[in-house]
C-alpha cells in the first residue's frame, strides 16, 4: 500500500512537459524555450532530476541532462508506468464565447475533465468577440491544464467560428448534443444513454442569453439531440463541464 502510494505521490508531483518529436529510450531531447525557462528559474531543476516528458503518444521518464535559461536537454529513460489521463471516448466543445476571463476557465476546466478539443463558437446572444491574441491565450491555458491533468495530448482550441457552421460540421460527422434549459428533465440520461459504445460525438454550449429560436431550430434540423443539464440554471462556463462529468460517468469511462 504504502509503495503504491509513493509511486502515485511520484507520477503527481514529478514536473511534466510535452515535446514535439517522438520518445525512445537514450534519446536526448532539448525543451522548449519557455518550458526550459520554467524549469530553469521556477523550479531550479539541476543535472540529474527527474521530470516526465510526453510524446503525444506516451509518457516517458527523463532526467536532466544540462540546463541553462534558455534550453534544458533531457536524456529519455523508458516508458512510466502511469495511467494516462485520457478518456476513452472523444467529446467536443462547441462553447460559446463569454465575456472576461470566463472563457479561459471553460477551457482549463474541460480539458482537465478530458474534452478532444474546443471550439470558440460565435452565436447570436454571444458577449463578446475572440481574437488572435485570445485564442493564443487559450491554447496556453490548454497546454498547461493538459500538462496539470496528466493528458497525453493537447487538446487544440480552434479558431472562433460562427454557429451555423459549427453545428453543421459537427452535426454531419458524428452526433450532436445541444445543453438546453428547456429540453425535458430526462433528456440526458436518454441522450448519453444513446451514446454509449460512440467513440466520438460533440456538445454545444450556448451563450448567457441563452440560443435564439432559430438556432434551436437549426439544431433539430441538424438531427443534434437537445438536453437538459438539471432543475438549477448553470451559467455557461459552467455547463460544459458539468456536460463532460456527466456524460463520463453514464458511459461508464469514471
Amino acid at each position: 500500500m504504502a509503495r503504491a502510494r509513493a509511486r502515485e505521490e511520484r507520477f503527481v508531483s514529478t514536473p511534466r512537459f510535452f515535446v514535439a518529436v517522438p520518445c525512445t529510450p537514450g534519446a536526448e531531447i532539448a525543451l522548449g524555450e519557455a518550458d526550459s525557462h520554467h524549469l530553469a528559474t521556477v523550479l531550479r531543476a539541476t543535472p540529474g532530476d527527474r521530470i516526465v516528458v510526453i510524446d503525444g503518444r506516451a509518457a516517458w521518464d527523463a532526467d536532466i541532462a544540462s540546463v541553462t535559461a534558455r534550453a534544458v536537454l533531457v536524456r529519455v529513460l523508458g516508458e512510466t508506468a502511469e495511467e494516462p489521463g485520457e478518456l476513452p471516448g472523444r467529446i467536443h466543445v462547441l462553447q460559446a464565447l463569454c465575456k472576461g476571463p470566463k472563457f479561459d476557465g471553460v477551457v482549463e476546466k474541460t480539458v482537465e475533465l478530458g474534452a478532444a478539443s474546443i471550439v470558440p463558437v460565435r452565436f447570436e446572444r454571444s458577449e463578446t468577440e475572440g481574437g488572435a491574441t485570445k485564442v493564443e491565450r487559450w491554447r496556453r491555458i490548454a497546454h498547461a491544464a493538459a500538462r496539470q491533468s496528466r493528458r497525453r495530448t493537447v487538446p487544440p482550441v480552434e479558431e472562433v467560428v460562427d454557429a451555423r457552421a459549427a453545428l453543421a460540421r459537427f452535426a454531419t460527422a458524428m452526433p450532436l448534443i445541444v445543453a438546453w434549459e428547456r429540453a425535458p428533465r430526462e433528456s440526458l440520461t436518454i441522450a448519453v444513454e444513446r451514446c454509449i459504445g460512440v467513440s466520438e460525438f460533440a456538445a454545444a454550449i450556448g451563450p448567457e442569453g441563452s440560443f435564439t429560436d432559430d438556432e434551436i431550430a437549426f439544431a433539430r434540423e441538424l438531427g443534434a439531440t437537445l438536453v437538459s443539464l438539471g432543475p438549477t440554471t448553470l451559467r455557461t462556463e459552467t455547463a460544459a463541464a458539468a456536460l463532460i462529468a456527466a456524460i463520463a460517468a453514464r458511459c461508464g469511462w469514471w
